[in-house]
Formats: C-alpha cells, sequence, structure tokens
C-alpha cells in the first residue's frame, strides 16, 4: 500500500496532517480526520486538502507581503526614527535656551513642550491621524496684574515648531522608500504608527537623561584620579563599592565593562550558579554548565550588537536592534557549527539573508522559536537588573520581546504509536547491519552501543537523552534480582530538576536484549561509562547531543512516519500517554518520567512511589519489540569507545 502525502493512519482511521506558515510568524498545524477507513477515499481526499490549503496559504502570505510590514521591518523603522527623534530634541531644546524668554524659564517652556508632543503622539498611535489639532495653551498668570490672562489657541504644527517639528507620514514615506518597500495604504499607516512609537519613546527618554544627563552617553575614564586612599586600601576595596565612586567622578570598573564581561561578574558574584567552574556551591543545587552557558550567550550576542560599547552604554534601541537579529537567523543552525560560534551575529545574519536570496532557505524558515528568544531576554533581563545596582544604565524595557507561550506543551511534541514504535526497532541497527560502519544498512551484525540501546531505553523507561547518553555503569543496579537505573548527578552531567533524581526499573525486554550483560562488558573493559563512545575529547557539547547527531539523524531518514515536533523526547510523551491511558496514578507517572507534581495534594503530601509500584507501571509499556531475537553480545571494539573527536562540518 502507498503512502500518501500529509496523511497518517490511526487505529484504522486517516487524518490528514500539514504544517503551514505564514510570514515569519511561527508555523500551525492543520491536523484533522477523513473519517475513513478506506485507502482509497484517502487518496482522493488528501490531495484535494493539500491543494486547498496550499491556495489559502499562498494567498494570505502575499497579501502580507504586498499590504502590511513585519515585525523586523517595523523595528527597523522604530530604530532609525529613534535616532531622528533624539537629535530632534536636542535641537529644539537648544533653541529653547537660545530665546529670549520674558515670562517662563526654558526648563518650563520644554516641559510643556515634551508632556504636549508626548500626549499627541501618544493619540496620534492609538487614533490615527488628525487634519487638525489645536492646542490650547493657559499663559503664565502676571503677578502685577489682577487680570486673568488669555487663553492662547494655536495649531499643534505652530506650537511645536522650535522642535523642528515635521509631518510623520512623509517621514513614514521616507522610512518605506529606503527600506525598499511599496507605500501601500496600510503599509504607510502601520509605519506612521511607529513613528509616533518612537517619539513617544524618545520623549520619555529624553525626560529621563534630563534627570541624569550621564545617563545619554558612555562612562569616560579619569586619568590619575588620586581619592587620598592608600594603595593597600584601594587594594582592599570591595568591586561591589566601587560602583559607588561614579558619583563622585571616578571611573568605575563596571562603566568599561563589556556584556559578556558583566556576565562572568553576575556568574562569579551569585553562587546559585556555582561559579565559573560549578563547584562555588558546595550545598543545594546550582546551575548547570549547560545553563551557565545559555546565560553567558545573549550577553555575548548583545556585545557583538554594541559592537564593543561597554554594558553601562546599552540603549532600548540596540535591544531593538537585537531582536531583528533573532528574527532573521536560520535557527536549527545557529551556532551549531564550530564555523559559526567564531561569528559574529551580524556576520551570521547577513549570511542567512545571502542564503534566502539564492534559495537556499526560505524566509519562512527564519527566526528563532518562542522559547528560545524568551531564554534569551528573561536571562538579559536578569543580567541587566543585577547591573543596575552597580552602576547606573538606561531604564530598558523587556516587555515588548518576551512573548507569553500559550501553546499547550502537550501538544509541542507528537507521541509515537505503538506501530511507529515497532517500525523503528525493525530497522537494521536492531534487525542486522551490513557491518560495523554500514549500520543503516541491511545484514547479519548486530552491534550493542548507544545507537542500539538508547532509543529501546528511551521507549522502556522515558528517560530524557541526557539521563540516558550521561548514565555510568554504576547507574545500573540489581537488587534482590531486580535491576534499575539510579538517575542520579554523576561525574559526566547533572540532572535537570531535583525531581529528576529517582528509580526507573528496567522492563523484561531490556533484560532480554542484553542490556545488564552489555554493562557487565564494559566493566570487564575498565570502562565506567554506559556509552563512552559519546564523550568528546574536547569535553565541549553534551553526550545526548553526541548522540542526536551521531546515531538519530541517521534513523530518522529511515522513519517516513517522522513529522516536525517528533524526535527523542518524543518518547517519554509516548510512555507517559500510554500510562494515562491505562489508568496509572499521576503520582506514579510522575515519579517514573522525573516531574514535579504542582498540585499541593500530590506535590507536598504523597510519597514517592514505591520500586514495586514503579515496575507495575513499567509493565504497562507496550512492547514493541518482541519481534527482535537476543543477539550474542557484541560491543565496540577499543578504538571506538575512545573519545571522539570534533569534526568540521565543510559546505559544499
Amino acid at each position: 500500500m502507498s503512502r500518501i502525502q500529509n496523511v497518517s493512519r490511526k487505529d484504522g482511521t486517516y487524518y490528514f496532517r500539514r504544517v503551514i506558515r505564514l510570514g515569519n510568524d511561527n508555523p500551525f498545524r492543520i491536523r484533522l480526520s477523513l473519517k475513513t477507513m478506506i485507502h482509497a477515499r484517502a487518496k482522493v481526499m488528501a490531495p484535494a486538502l493539500s491543494v486547498v490549503s496550499e491556495a489559502i496559504r499562498l494567498r494570505m502570505t502575499q497579501n502580507i507581503g504586498r499590504d502590511g510590514l513585519s515585525a523586523s521591518q517595523r523595528a527597523e523603522i522604530f530604530k532609525r526614527q529613534m535616532l531622528r527623534e533624539r537629535d530632534r530634541l536636542e535641537m529644539g531644546h537648544a533653541e529653547l535656551q537660545l530665546v529670549d524668554q520674558q515670562q517662563e524659564l526654558p526648563e518650563e517652556a520644554l516641559r510643556l513642550k515634551l508632556d504636549a508632543c508626548e500626549a499627541v503622539s501618544l493619540d496620534r498611535a492609538k487614533n490615527g491621524e488628525i487634519d487638525h489639532l489645536l492646542v490650547v495653551r493657559i499663559p503664565p498668570a502676571d503677578p502685577a496684574s489682577s487680570q486673568e490672562p488669555p487663553l492662547e489657541i494655536v495649531t499643534w504644527e505652530e506650537f511645536e515648531n522650535p522642535f523642528a517639528a515635521y509631518d510623520a507620514k512623509e517621514v513614514a514615506r521616507e522610512h518605506l522608500v529606503s527600506l525598499g518597500i511599496s507605500p501601500s495604504k496600510l503599509a504607510l499607516q502601520m509605519a506612521t504608527k511607529v513613528v509616533h512609537q518612537a517619539r513617544v519613546e524618545a520623549v520619555r527618554e529624553y525626560r529621563d537623561n534630563l534627570e541624569d544627563p550621564g545617563a545619554a552617553f558612555p562612562r569616560v575614564p579619569v586619568a590619575e584620579f588620586s581619592n587620598g586612599l592608600s594603595a593597600t586600601a584601594e587594594v582592599r576595596m570591595p568591586l561591589l563599592e566601587t560602583a559607588a565612586s561614579s558619583t563622585s567622578g571616578v571611573c568605575s570598573p563596571w562603566s568599561s565593562m563589556t556584556p559578556s564581561e558583566a556576565a562572568l561578574k553576575f556568574i562569579e558574584f551569585n553562587p546559585r550558579t556555582g561559579g565559573e567552574d560549578g563547584k562555588a556551591r558546595r550545598h543545594g543545587p546550582s546551575w548547570t554548565s549547560k545553563t551557565r552557558d545559555q546565560f553567558k550567550l545573549p550577553a555575548l550576542l548583545l556585545g557583538q550588537v554594541m559592537e564593543g560599547r561597554p554594558l553601562a552604554a546599552v540603549t532600548q534601541g540596540e535591544l531593538v536592534r537585537l531582536n531583528d537579529c533573532f528574527n532573521r537567523l536560520h535557527g536549527p543552525s545557529f551556532r551549531k557549527s564550530e564555523r559559526q560560534r567564531g561569528m559574529t551575529i551580524l556576520e551570521i545574519v547577513s549570511e542567512t539573508e545571502t542564503r534566502v536570496k539564492k534559495g537556499e532557505l526560505s524566509s519562512a524558515d527564519t527566526g528563532l522559536g518562542i522559547g528560545t528568544t524568551n531564554r534569551h531576554w528573561g536571562f538579559l533581563r536578569q543580567l541587566t537588573t543585577w547591573f543596575q545596582r552597580h552602576q547606573s544604565i538606561a531604564d530598558l524595557d523587556y516587555s515588548a520581546f518576551i512573548v507569553d507561550d500559550d501553546r499547550d506543551p502537550r501538544t509541542l511534541r507528537d507521541s509515537y504509536s505503538v506501530q511507529e514504535g515497532r517500525s523503528l526497532f525493525s530497522l537494521a541497527p536492531w534487525t542486522g547491519s551490513k557491518s560495523l560502519r554500514k549500520r543503516m544498512e541491511s545484514g547479519n551484525s548486530i552491534v550493542h552501543d548507544a545507537c542500539y540501546f538508547v532509543p529501546l531505553i528511551a521507549w522502556y523507561t522515558g528517560l530524557r537523552r541526557g539521563e540516558i547518553c550521561g548514565l555510568e555503569l554504576a547507574d545500573l543496579v540489581e537488587d534482590g534480582g531486580e535491576w534499575h537505573f539510579n538517575v542520579r548527578d554523576n561525574s559526566v552531567r547533572k540532572l535537570k530538576t531535583r525531581a529528576s533524581q529517582r528509580l526507573v526499573p528496567l522492563a523484561p525486554e531490556l533484560v532480554r536484549l542484553g542490556l545488564p550483560g552489555y554493562a557487565d562488558a564494559l566493566r570487564n573493559e575498565g570502562e565506567t561509562l554506559m556509552f563512552p563512545e559519546l564523550v568528546s575529547e574536547s569535553g565541549r557539547g553534551s553526550m545526548g547531543d553526541a548522540f542526536y547527531k551521531r546515531w538519530w539523524t541517521k534513523l530518522a531518514v529511515h522513519l517516513d512516519f517522522l513529522e516536525p515536533g517528533q524526535a527523542m523526547h518524543s518518547f517519554r510523551h509516548t510512555l507517559t500517554d500510554e500510562l494515562k491511558a491505562k489508568s496509572v496514578f499521576e503520582e506514579v507517572r510522575a515519579d517514573l518520567v522525573g516531574h514535579r507534581i504542582q498540585s499541593e495534594t500530590g506535590g507536598r503530601y504523597s510519597k514517592a512511589a514505591r520500586l514495586t509500584e514503579l515496575r507495575k507501571a513499567v509493565a504497562e509499556v507496550p512492547e514493541v519489540t518482541t519481534h527482535l531475537q537476543a543477539a550474542p553480545l557484541a560491543i565496540l571494539p577499543a578504538s571506538l569507545r575512545r573519545p571522539r573527536r570534533a569534526c568540521t562540518i565543510r559546505k559544499r
């Protein structure tokens, strides 16, 4: 029976599934039942649905591209207009100071004009352009006169004149032309709104700078400054206290720190991060090396966008520019190669745009995911909030960049069906390969290694990919003839959460297929890790990532049922879905997969499930390997169990 495009089959019924994307927004999935179990009918219905959905997608995409502005285009207009507004406000303020003020000081005139400018632009941003806008001005009273001064009614353009007023719609049109965008009616209206939004933000920023004049400029080092302290006293002065010296004219060490240097200081000064080597906190949980790297990455990217300027000089516009870069990257390949890790984010964005123009990538494939960008912005907000305690910086608003992820976590990754599980374990690595070097080609050779056992363990235990790949031989324990994994922190990896530390029984199929014997054979060879071939020679990168790149990508090529979102983590969803369907208690399921129960009753008052109860739960997992024969044990030769070298991927 031939496979039908965009159609899957479950319990005999055919389902239409298709992932589509409109513009740069996140993809959404079309999933509906064809309500038929007849292959011939599904073969007719599916192509018709594919044609209709594609026609609708193209029509909507063309409308978006022709009429509206994308998020990155609006951000670019906002950035450019902010630069104009800053110059306009500075010029207008200087002109007010030059005017002979008879009744009011320049400060009072400036405050009045800033407040009015903000109010008018905010109104126009909300309600659109208004042709005739009048301003009622009440002049200050004359102390020598008993009469009330007459009201002055002027047009907004006359009132704003000292600030070099210009038509917002014309400015918006200039921005569109400079960006190569056709000024359609909708695009012009959207750009005009952004111009007014930039005016509002610029006024608020300028008002803050008036209160703190130094906030508008980077800190300037003062050479050969002596405050009368002895050399010994200066050496003993805590670094945290030197932030206060900025108010007295001393160049604080914080004022010249780049974002990356500030991130390292954050890690150093906060014991919960574990320090640079993860050993700063002796008791209690601390950040893993992966979390520390994730914290340092957005700081590095911000520093590249700021082009070497110190974190103290960061502006809201540079956050907008960084967000624009996030939207123009190719997420799946971003910094995955050694070559890209040596490039700046601006260089990577330029390279991505070139690939899109050449047709190597689709513009729909650009942009980091919601979870990744939210994590980056969350870490940056944490860094700058902490940094502001030691060094004055501009007030930064992250609310526009952090997006509420209202997606249902249960739908982000599909689970595998029992039939799909049998299809996976019918591939060559489990039924017989051609040779050690040709594992994906059918033959008579079966090798016991990560490729063989990691997916099996994932299916029957629900362990995370990193938990499986980072197992030590000592983590496989026998107790009274029963086997289980002692999932814990070990020498090669830490667990994701405190709830991840647990005991997980081995399913009978894992024992039948030789996992305990495999561990004994490695132990006899002097090994300490369950899968030593996944260790990197440089010590960089996780063993879970190594398995994904080395084996899962090769297996996935042969699994035609895979859809976006189905990967190693889907094994956990499969296990929990199957156990839930068989009425296994939530507390037992949580103890098995290492989840924390959120409810007060379940989380605080229930006891961890005993191994006996967990074994009963594991026995409910569908057995999809009964067709496999327990092959004679054959571990990798010593030469292939050595730490792997990092490979360089060259572009052909």
